[in-house]
């Protein structure tokens, strides 16, 4: 079974003789026995074998040397059971020397009956217990053995929750630090140093009470920790050595042990958390507060454009009546201040929802030639009044269809043409538009608007495109909100492009823009279409309108638009249902703000409740709400298009001939 010098290992199955209680774990127990008399080594085997041990395996060397060789390769052994007389060490330099080696293993002295106080003497120096060679009993033996196994394994636990603690305690983000009574630091981890700022050295023996912003912070919290054991997350800021304030919370128990009265617990930095519900909150507020000022702008937006439908309305009317020179000039300097008014109110709106970042663009293709024709048509009236010059030079390369915004493509003209007018008393305005290059379809197009004005002073050009920058003279105000420039400025960056401006003061100045613009086609020509429609036009319309004034202009301008049209009215949306239960229409105008029911819940009762032919009647939301029609929103209650007041009554006229139309083509289609 063994060779000369030792015993090889057994493994020992048990069995339950002598009504031994069998150990519950189903590991095998590794026992160490440092024996060179191979008949005692052969008894303990034998013990083993009758104990009714399970699960235990037996390790037998001859010397002391060879012991401690095998506890270097694996020291995971239950137990140590040690002879003190080995070839190659003898008494207690065998026990001392084990134990100076390997100090966390538990040791069982064998000696022999006369040296029993050979045992007594071996615990005190550190053995577990001691076993009498030639006297042993299976239950004794068994005893000691199980309860080496279970204190190693307790140990093992120890060892192992240490080592879990260390690991938190050096890796955790958190300050963890122990204090005595009087509040000096004793013990802490890196993390303490890291929140603080202060080094290892600095922080040994310091009062923590100084790393507190309010200095009588500890003094409170302390006595609340020793009279409630534990305190959990108080949130208190930390003065660091750099003097910066960090945000944390603390959170500390009673440490009592031995002697030793004190504090244990730990900090942790919530600086950047806190920091970023700010930002939260903050933005919250931000938004609360774009959102209260949208509708605040919404709101005076529809207040101001109801009476002005009315004042531009009737403006139009009577400029259409006979009129001796002097009322004609009376009505017109009316619609003119209206209109300036009007567009203040658009600059205001245009302006709320670029910075809201609701600004959109609809692309499409257009006729580029048309387009800079139209802003000349458009800008002639101001340029006569004032007896300047405008003129239009265009790169003829530049194809007549191009791909993009048209409509704010023309906004931002308007704009830099109109204030060319405006600030030029004698002399030109030049609009120029050249190709810089052009690639695989796409074109990159330049446009000046050069002025003879009176330019911009030198203080002024680092802040023109700033909103509600304006220009002042000596000689004269000019109108405006000094919004413009930046509408303009936001259109063009938005899509792409950039904005500059040269200018001289009393000499002019040259506002210069560029946009990529893809090549376009030339639309599909739709028969018939709007401009067909013939004013002499028998149809049914019925206006949705609560605002008498309003209704007076819109029944009176469509009147006289339209000589045959068959116009009803009601006065709010429930009424407008019941005449459409009375009677067939081509076209609903439909106003969205009426007492009763509005025009969004008639809208969609219409298209929910009616029969087929009811139903589908084309439907155009009339509305003072500039952001209502921005935003689509009128398609969602299933309107098909808007006019928005105060309208123009070329586009009324546009709208209704386009739908009433369509809606003839259909029914022809459909009964063909």
């Amino acid at each position: 079974m063994a060779s000369s010098s030792e015993y090889q290992p057994i493994l020992v199955e048990g069995n339950s003789k002598n009504n031994v209680s069998n150990l519950s774990n189903t590991e095998i127990n590794k026992i160490l026995l440092i024996e060179d008399n191979k008949a005692d080594a052969r008894m303990v085997e034998l013990l083993l074998v009758e104990s009714g041990m399970k699960h235990c395996r037996l390790v037998v060397k001859d010397s002391l040397n060879a012991g401690l060789k095998t506890l270097e390769k694996e020291d995971d052994y239950a137990a140590i059971l040690l002879d003190l007389s080995l070839p190659d060490s003898f008494g207690f330099d065998t026990l001392n020397t084990l134990l100076q080696q390997f100090p966390n293993n538990n040791v069982i002295v064998l000696t022999g009956q006369q040296d029993r106080q050979l045992g007594l003497k071996a615990l005190k120096m550190g053995a577990q217990d001691f076993l009498i060679k030639g006297n042993y009993d299976a239950n004794v033996f068994l005893k000691t053995l199980r309860f080496s196994i279970e204190r190693k394994k307790y140990l093992k636990k120890i060892e192992e929750a240490q080592t879990r603690y260390q690991n938190i305690f050096t890796n955790s983000k958190d300050a963890i630090y122990v204090c005595n009574y009087e509040g000096k630091l004793v013990d802490f981890n890196k993390s303490t140093s890291v929140i603080t700022g202060y080094e290892n050295s600095e922080l040994f023996g310091l009062q923590i009470e100084a790393l507190f912003e309010n200095r009588n912070f500890w003094e409170t919290f302390q006595d609340r920790v020793f009279q409630s054991k534990f305190v959990v997350e108080e949130e208190v800021n930390i003065v660091c050595k750099d003097e910066s304030i960090r945000n944390c919370l603390i959170s500390a128990g009673q440490l009592i042990y031995g002697n030793f009265v004190g504090i244990n617990g730990f900090i942790r930095d919530i600086t950047e958390r806190k920091q970023a519900e700010k930002l939260r909150q903050d933005r919250k507020i931000a938004d609360q507060t774009s959102k209260l000022k949208e509708q605040f702008i919404a709101s005076v937006s529809h207040e101001m454009r109801t009476p002005m439908n009315a004042i531009l309305g009737m403006s139009n009317l009577v400029l259409k009546t006979d009129l001796n020179e002097e009322q004609y000039s009376y009505i017109s300097n009316v619609k003119n201040s209206s209109e300036l008014l009007l567009g203040i109110v658009n600059d205001i709106l245009e302006i709320s929802s670029i910075q809201a970042g609701k600004i959109k663009f609809n692309y499409s293709s257009f006729d580029f030639n048309s387009l800079m024709k139209n802003v000349i048509n458009v800008m002639q009236y101001k340029v006569d009044e004032k007896n300047l010059v405008l003129e239009l030079n265009v790169d003829p390369s530049i194809p007549q269809w191009l791909e993009g915004d048209p409509l704010r493509l023309n906004q931002i003209l308007y704009n830099l043409v109109g204030n060319a007018i405006k600030f030029t008393d004698d002399g030109k305005v030049s609009i120029n538009v050249s190709v810089v290059n052009e690639s695989h379809g796409s074109w990159h197009i330049q446009f000046e608007v050069q002025d003879t004005g009176i330019g911009i002073p030198e203080d002024k050009i680092g802040v023109i495109f700033e909103t509600f920058t304006r220009i002042r003279s000596k000689d004269r105000i000019f109108e405006g909100t000094g919004l413009g420039l930046s509408i303009a400025k936001n259109l063009i960056e938005y899509q792409g492009g950039k904005i500059w401006v040269e200018s001289e003061h009393q000499v002019g100045s040259k506002f210069s823009f560029d946009l990529i613009l893809e090549e376009g086609q030339e639309p599909q020509a739709d028969a018939p279409s709007a401009d067909d429609f013939d004013p002499n036009t028998a149809f049914d319309l019925l206006l949705c309108e609560d605002h008498m004034i309003n209704r007076l202009v819109a029944t009176k301008t469509l009147n006289k638009q339209f000589p045959n049209i068959n116009l009803i009215v009601a006065e709010n949306g429930k009424q407008g249902l019941e005449k459409l239960k009375e009677a067939d229409f081509d076209i609903i105008l439909m106003d969205i703000q009426m007492p009763i029911m509005d025009g969004y819940e008639a809208t969609q009762y219409i298209r929910a409740n009616f029969e087929k032919s009811k139903a589908e009647l084309p439907i155009l939301a009339m509305t003072a709400h500039a952001n209502i029609a921005e935003d689509d929103k009128f398609k969602d209650y299933g309107m098909d298009d808007y006019v928005l007041k105060p309208f123009k009554p070329e586009q009324l006229f546009s709208k209704i001939g386009h739908y009433v139309t369509a809606k003839r083509n259909k029914t022809l289609r459909s009964n063909s």
